[in-house]
C-alpha cells in the first residue's frame, strides 16, 4: 500500500482540482452565487494542493492531508444552505481516512 499512496493522492488531487475548477466556472456563469462558489473553489483548491504536496512527502503525508482538507469540511459546515449534507459527508472522507492513517502509523511506530 505504501507504493500506491502517492498515486492515490495524485488521483485525489486531480479530483479536487477538477471540483475547484467547476466551482470557479459556476462563479463565472452565475453572478448570484459568485462569492460562495469562489470560496468553495478556494478551499477545494487548498485540498488539491495538500494532496499533491502529500504525494511527495511520505513522512508527514497524513498530517498534510488532514490540515489541507479540513478547511473544506469547515466550509460546508459554515454554509449548510449551499451544498447540503451530501457534500459535507463527501468532504469528510479524505480527512477522516488521513486521520485514521496517521493514528495507525503512530500505533505501529510505538509498537
Amino acid at each position: 500500500m505504501k507504493r500506491q499512496a502517492p498515486v492515490l493522492l495524485l488521483c485525489g488531487g486531480v479530483i479536487y482540482a477538477l471540483f475547484a475548477a467547476a466551482c470557479f466556472h459556476l462563479a463565472a456563469i452565475h453572478d448570484y452565487e459568485a462569492r460562495v462558489s469562489v470560496g468553495e473553489g478556494l478551499f477545494t483548491l487548498l485540498g488539491a494542493t495538500a494532496l499533491f504536496a502529500a504525494a511527495a512527502r511520505a513522512r508527514t503525508r497524513a498530517v498534510i492531508v488532514v490540515v489541507g482538507t479540513v478547511p473544506l469540511v469547515a466550509w460546508f459546515i459554515a454554509t449548510p444552505w449551499n451544498s447540503g449534507p451530501p457534500f459535507l459527508v463527501a468532504s469528510l472522507v479524505v480527512p477522516v481516512v488521513a486521520a485514521a492513517v496517521f493514528v495507525y502509523d503512530q500505533l505501529v511506530a510505538a509498537a
